[in-house]
C-alpha cells in the first residue's frame, strides 16, 4: 500500500484532472487501470472526476511510479481524505468546514446557480424524497441535500443530480441543460441569447425577463 501523505503536490492532481478532460473518462480509467468511482468524486464547478483514479494518476505524476488500483484504498480516510486535505472538494465526503447550511432548497438556491430549464426536474426529484437540510460546500460546487435518517445524500449540480441509493452505489440523473465541457461527461448546450440572472434568486431569467420566484 502507498503512503497517502506522500501525495503533496496539488499541481499533480490538477494535471491528472486535465488528463481526464483530455482523454475522456473511459479512456482515462482504462489507461490508468481504475474502475468507475461509486461514491466519492472530485468536483470542480460542473466537472466530476473519479477520485481514486485521480489520486493514482496524480501520485504517478509526482513520484514517477505507477500505482495499481489494488494498492490504494479509496475511502475518506485514505486516498479521498488526502485529496480533501490538499484542498479539493469531494462529493460524498462529510466536511463541515466553510459550508453554508439552509433549511430549504429555495434558501440554498439563492446562493447557487441552476439553469431555469433544469429546475422542474430538480423539484420533481426533491418532491419524492424527504430532506431536512441543504448545504453548499466552501467551494460552491453543488447543493447537498441531507435526509432525516441514513446517509443517502443527494448532490445537486447545475447540470446533473447524483444521489446515493445504497452503500457504495449511486445514481446519476442528467438535467436538460448541461454546461459546455470538452473531453468529459457533458456535451455543449447552445443558447440563443445571453444569460441573464435574477439578482435576488440567482436563477437564469426566461425570455420575458421576469423571475418566476420574485
Amino acid at each position: 500500500m502507498v503512503s497517502y501523505a506522500d501525495l503533496t503536490d496539488r499541481t499533480a492532481v490538477e494535471w491528472a484532472m486535465s488528463e481526464f478532460d483530455r482523454l475522456g473518462r473511459e479512456e482515462f480509467l482504462h489507461q490508468y487501470g481504475y474502475g468507475e468511482a461509486k461514491e466519492y468524486f472530485v468536483v470542480v464547478e460542473d466537472r466530476r472526476y473519479d477520485s481514486k483514479a485521480i489520486f493514482g494518476a496524480a501520485y504517478q505524476r509526482q513520484h514517477g511510479a505507477a500505482v495499481a488500483h489494488d494498492e490504494i484504498n479509496g475511502g475518506k480516510n485514505a486516498a479521498v481524505g488526502r485529496l480533501a486535505e490538499l484542498g479539493f472538494d469531494i462529493e460524498g465526503i462529510d466536511d463541515e468546514s466553510g459550508r453554508k447550511s439552509f433549511q430549504t432548497f429555495d434558501e440554498a438556491l439563492k446562493h447557487y446557480r441552476i439553469p431555469l430549464e433544469n429546475l422542474p426536474t430538480v423539484r420533481e426529484f426533491l418532491a419524492t424524497r424527504h430532506y431536512v437540510e441543504f448545504y453548499i460546500p466552501k467551494s460552491g460546487s453543488y447543493i447537498a441535500a441531507v435526509p432525516a435518517e441514513g446517509v443517502k445524500k443527494a448532490f445537486i449540480h447545475s447540470g446533473y443530480i447524483w444521489h446515493r441509493v445504497a452503500k457504495g452505489e449511486g445514481e446519476e440523473i442528467e438535467l436538460p441543460v448541461k454546461r459546455i465541457r470538452d473531453g468529459g461527461y457533458w456535451r455543449s448546450a447552445k443558447r440563443e441569447r445571453p444569460t441573464e440572472l435574477c439578482p435576488d434568486h440567482f436563477v437564469e431569467l426566461p425570455a420575458n425577463g421576469v423571475c418566476p420566484y420574485c
